[in-house]
């Protein structure tokens, strides 16, 4: 797993979990992701394996004391292999200390 990296998402690059949410069903809401980066613009991980995206999270920060955890998708032909432990405690590093809530698949708020 060393050819494998966790960084933020470039504005243009979230879209790419809305393309990944949609083909699993959910309902991501296409206009949520422009706010959800207006508000924490680092809140979007992507994981990297040699360069291709495979994993993805959003974990956007309300100030120091809420965050909001969703998007959380690995490809489905990475699923299994550590991929996704691996975002998603970079997105709970990220989130530490604060109350956090998170959206279901399908889009449905927790």
């Amino acid at each position: 797993m060393s050819n494998y990296q966790i960084r933020t998402m470039t504005e243009d690059e979230v879209g790419l979990a809305i393309e990944w949410a949609a083909l699993e069903g959910w309902n991501p809401g296409l206009n949520d992701a422009a706010c959800f980066y207006a508000a924490d613009p680092e809140g979007f991980l992507v994981g990297l394996l040699d360069g291709e995206p495979v994993a993805a999270i959003s974990a956007v920060c309300y100030g120091d004391t809420f965050g909001f955890l969703g998007l959380y998708i690995v490809k489905p032909q990475y699923r299994g292999r550590g991929f996704g432990l691996r975002i998603w405690k970079a997105a709970m590093d990220r989130m530490r200390g604060r109350n956090i809530g998170g959206g279901l698949p399908g889009g449905t708020a927790m």
